[in-house]
């Protein structure tokens, strides 16, 4: 009697410790949620910039094989992605050039552009004539070089023809500054090899097909990735709705605001289809199962605990957080529930006799050894220097262990009442499957013919690793990108060489060098046509020669010239050589439209990129690069796909060495055979999400292997549950409630615009809906 008594208060010694300590963990997770409740608060309401990015090359590893050549790319995209080019025409030139006023004042009212230019005034006009009429002296275009050096006569000859053509507008006081013309056709070739558009009434105008087209161009205040600048599209699409019903005027836009807004509006649109169809998914599952307010009330704690602790820590840690890791994120609602099905689901089975306690005891091992296993195929993405993986392993892991973290530490405090006795729903649904699964026939068909199933696919999949897969190019945007591009011939390159030099002469000096081997490859078709610096400003050696070739041809043809035109007296060269350096032409304002083609000093060297437009066999430019120790060619689309192969293949050893890891923990556990049925089916899965994809056309990339990370960390939590727990038909009924809330989530991530998280949700989910079709199979065969 005093024994039972003495158990019986050693026992209820135990329970008082028991809840003592579970009572001080529900307080310190209750404290580090609040925690992070109190950073994510700061971070999303103290900031005055949104802590959200949008930028897609924000996704990407910095090149830092060659500094200079990102530096360029970065003064250049910078310069460029900040530019917003319109076209406007209309049914005649009055409504046009009106429309072209309207759309540029419309514009600067918006406050979201710094300059706005549509129609040059006169001042503007001066300051261009003003500078090139001041070095007129020492500027010449190669034809006029040429001329000047074989036959300078041809250009008294000019000259005459000129003033007797009664169109060619030369008056008294030009000849009296400019006697030979040099600076008027200099200006004419000048503007004729870079712009398609002439002045007329003050705008930048072309026609085509007889009708006017007027170019406005426009300068943003913001980033084009800030979501200040991307809410103002909205005010842009009213201003051409307004042009089209006050003067019939059609309107083209293009520039990188409209197609980051595009893909930011995509990726909103997903996340809240993909977050809100998840959590309707969970409602009614939970409500249809468990037929109660309270295991809602608790999966929807755990679900938004592990979102917020995520988003805090991940914020906090990488300073923002991309829009893309909030679209993967949206999804971890049908992963992080898993842990909170399981002990709603141990409750149910429980009935009356239900201790929150040992239910927690009963799972704890399984739901442990499931997320570590989770964890280690994310985290190895956190050694990869790739900070797209490494946010989205670190958004991932967070809201697991938070989850985790929830059902462990607060479930057994609020989940104290027991249910009515009552049969688990579908009970003899998953007796019958389990019990089949205890067939040795249906252990060995069942994972062949998904095997075989899945090795058809495969013959045909092949890898594609374009960058351009990561962003929705929606038509219309591309059709007006087009058309200007045509219209202007300006065009949107990032093929490019990036020059180096010791000083700014002898930059100027080295791209003078290349024109010969540039009119090579444009004669060849290899490239047509190209942007440098020197096509804009001469280098002080040629500017000289350009000043002797002017001072010769006054002292050799200024009689014939007088003569020709029966001048009082020859003309003559008074100005002394006053050359412009590189410098000053940048500090004018004609240099605005190619200041981008400058990147400025690198440490002891300074550079300048030439963008070649159209190149058609990028191996010959590569190799002519390699060969100067100067010049390095850069294409960065290229650049970031060739990494993304590079990162596809560091990511597969990733999940060899995972797998790897996971194996030699399950051996340790279970031993060779049963450790091998534990991994088995998520080995299948990940074949399957494979071939599904294969099988929807879709080609194989980066992002695909990511999902076989999720198929294998969701795939073992299926396997290990029924390692653990055996034959229970509440296991059962835990893992089809998280795998139809995971085929939920990622089933909508196959429905998104952008042809990566297509794929990935395509491959996750077929992956989990074979790894939930073969996890029986590790049930324990020794089991009853």
């Amino acid at each position: 009697m005093m024994l039972k008594k003495h158990n019986s208060a050693s026992t209820t010694s135990c329970n008082v410790r028991l809840n003592s300590t579970s009572k001080h963990i529900a307080w310190a997770w209750l404290v580090l949620v609040l925690l992070f409740l109190a950073i994510l608060a700061k971070q999303w309401l103290g900031s005055a910039h949104s802590p959200i990015e949008t930028n897609i090359l924000k996704l990407l590893p910095v090149n830092e094989q060659n500094p200079v050549a990102e530096q360029a790319f970065e003064s250049l995209s910078s310069n460029l992605s900040n530019k917003v080019v319109f076209v406007v025409t209309a049914n005649d030139d009055k409504h046009a050039f009106t429309a072209a006023s309207h759309l540029q004042s419309s514009l600067m009212g918006t406050g979201l552009f710094t300059e706005v230019v549509g129609k040059v005034n006169a001042k503007q006009q001066q300051q261009w004539a003003s500078y090139y009429f001041t070095h007129r002296f020492v500027q010449l275009s190669v034809e006029q070089r040429e001329r000047l050096k074989h036959a300078p006569q041809d250009q008294v000859q000019y000259v005459i023809q000129s003033l007797y053509n009664p169109f060619s507008g030369v008056t008294g006081k030009e000849l009296s500054s400019d006697p030979f013309l040099l600076f008027r056709d200099y200006l004419a070739q000048l503007t004729q090899a870079n712009s398609a558009f002439s002045l007329d009434n003050g705008y930048l105008t072309r026609t085509l097909a007889d009708k006017k087209y007027i170019l406005v161009t426009a300068t943003l205040k913001d980033s084009p990735y800030s979501l200040s600048a991307q809410r103002g599209v909205s005010k842009i699409h009213a201003i051409e709705q307004t042009l089209t019903q006050q003067y019939q005027a059609h309107t083209w836009h293009t520039g990188v605001l409209f197609y980051a807004e595009f893909g930011t509006q995509s990726a909103k649109s997903e996340i809240s289809t993909i977050g809100l169809f998840s959590l309707l998914g969970v409602i009614v599952l939970i409500i249809g199962v468990f037929r109660s307010a309270a295991p809602l009330s608790l999966a929807i704690l755990s679900i938004t605990v592990g979102l917020l602790s995520a988003l805090a820590l991940t914020t906090l840690i990488f300073g923002r957080i991309h829009l893309f890791s909030l679209v993967f994120g949206a999804s971890l609602i049908g992963v992080s529930i898993d842990y909170a099905f399981h002990y709603l689901t141990e409750r149910l089975a429980a009935g009356e006799h239900w201790d929150s306690r040992k239910g927690l005891q009963h799972i704890f091992v399984a739901i442990t050894m499931g997320l570590a296993t989770s964890l280690i195929g994310y985290l190895g993405m956190l050694i990869a220097p790739f900070p797209g993986l490494q946010q989205l392993a670190l958004f991932s892991s967070i809201g697991l262990i938070a989850a985790y973290a929830t059902v462990v530490a607060w479930y057994p405090i609020l989940a104290t009442k027991p249910t009515a006795n009552r049969p688990l729903p579908g009970q003899k649904l998953c007796q019958y499957w389990l019990i089949l699964w205890s067939k040795r026939w249906v252990k060995i068909s069942l994972p062949a013919l998904c095997l075989a199933a899945a090795l058809i696919p495969l013959k045909g999949l092949h890898y594609n690793d374009d960058i351009r897969q990561l962003q929705a190019m929606p038509d219309n945007l591309k059709q007006q990108e087009l058309f200007i591009s045509k219209l202007t011939g300006m065009h949107s390159s990032q093929q490019m060489l990036v020059v180096t030099a010791s000083s700014d002469e002898e930059l100027l000096q080295r791209l003078e060098s290349l024109e010969t081997e540039f009119a090579t490859w444009q004669s060849k078709g290899e490239i047509s046509g190209y942007q440098s610096l020197s096509q804009y400003i001469s280098s002080t050696e040629r500017q000289r020669e350009s000043y002797q070739l002017i001072k010769q041809l006054y002292q050799q043809q200024g009689a014939r010239l007088s003569q020709a035109l029966n001048l009082h007296e020859p003309p003559k060269l008074s100005l002394a050589f006053a050359p412009i350096t590189l410098q000053d032409y940048l500090a004018s304002a004609v240099s605005d439209p190619t200041q981008f083609l400058y990147v400025g000093v690198t440490g002891k060297q300074v550079a300048s990129v030439v963008v070649l437009h159209n190149l058609t066999d990028d191996e010959q430019v590569k190799a002519y690069a390699h060969s100067h120790s100067d010049i390095s060619y850069l294409n960065k689309a290229q650049e970031i796909s060739a990494l993304f192969a590079k990162y596809r293949v560091k990511v597969v050893e990733l999940l060899l060495a995972a797998l790897a890891v996971i194996t030699l923990i399950l051996l340790k556990r279970y031993g060779v055979k049963h450790a091998l049925k534990i991994l088995l089916p998520s080995l299948l899965a990940c074949l399957a999400g494979l071939a599904a994809a294969a099988a929807t056309g879709a080609s194989l990339n980066l992002f695909n292997l990511l999902a076989l990370i999720l198929i294998i960390g969701i795939g073992i939590d299926y396997t290990l549950f029924f390692a653990e727990k055996s034959r229970s038909q509440s296991t059962l009924l835990a893992i089809t409630l998280s795998a139809l809330t995971t085929l939920l989530s990622f089933g909508l991530l196959s429905l998104s615009q952008t042809h990566a998280i297509h794929s990935f949700g395509i491959t996750v989910l077929w992956g989990i809906l074979v790894a939930w079709l073969l996890s029986p199979l590790a049930i324990n065969a020794k089991e009853p």
